[in-house]
């Protein structure tokens, strides 16, 4: 099975970014938008793993993310990936970004302790929003950024983290929850 590991978001706070990009989509070109009910913050992807995995990974995530304290995080600003010239993924960042980096750090020791490669690019926390194939002209890219820059969701509880398998289906993922490995309730 396809394994990832994510934070999930409220659907009060996906309703209220998604209602902003349903207002900004017929100003961009075409890109393949995230459906609301697959946006997530992936930590890290283990790709088809055997059902075995799970067993050996779950206590050792547990007890990683059992020192990181809850906090409450937001959905704040925006960018591209690799950058806005060569614009791929469109997403919106969060914050307190180094709140989720200490988060990813315990998610993606504990999976590498499993014998799980991961990639080895640098951890940058945000939320795909959609994926870009034909290049946009340069006053798309600043339609996009202009609209988010400045966005910032209501304050959500950052309290868990879930283990979730991936099915691709030609409609797109279906992702279902496997196990969840809650945050320190101790600040």
């Amino acid at each position: 099975m396809r394994l990832f590991i994510a934070s999930t978001f409220a659907e009060g706070i996906l309703r209220a970014l998604n209602e902003r990009l349903a207002a900004l989509k017929p100003k961009l070109p075409s890109a393949s938008w995230v459906r609301p009910e697959t946006q997530h913050l992936t930590y890290a992807f283990l790709g088809e793993q055997d059902d075995s995995l799970i067993e050996a990974l779950a206590p050792r995530v547990a007890v990683a993310l059992a020192t990181i304290a809850r906090f409450d995080g937001a959905l704040h600003g925006c960018g591209f990936f690799p950058n806005a010239r060569h614009a791929r993924v469109g997403w919106v960042g969060v914050a307190p970004e180094e709140r989720f980096c200490a988060v990813a750090t315990a998610v993606r020791e504990a999976v590498i302790a499993c014998g799980i490669e991961l990639d080895h690019s640098e951890f940058k926390p945000h939320l795909t929003l959609m994926r870009i194939r034909d290049k946009w002209p340069p006053l798309a890219v600043e339609t996009f950024e202009k609209s988010l820059r400045d966005y910032r969701s209501a304050p959500f509880p950052v309290d868990r983290v879930t283990l979730y398998s991936s099915r691709l289906n030609p409609k797109g993922a279906i992702h279902t929850p496997v196990r969840e490995f809650p945050l320190s309730s101790r600040a």
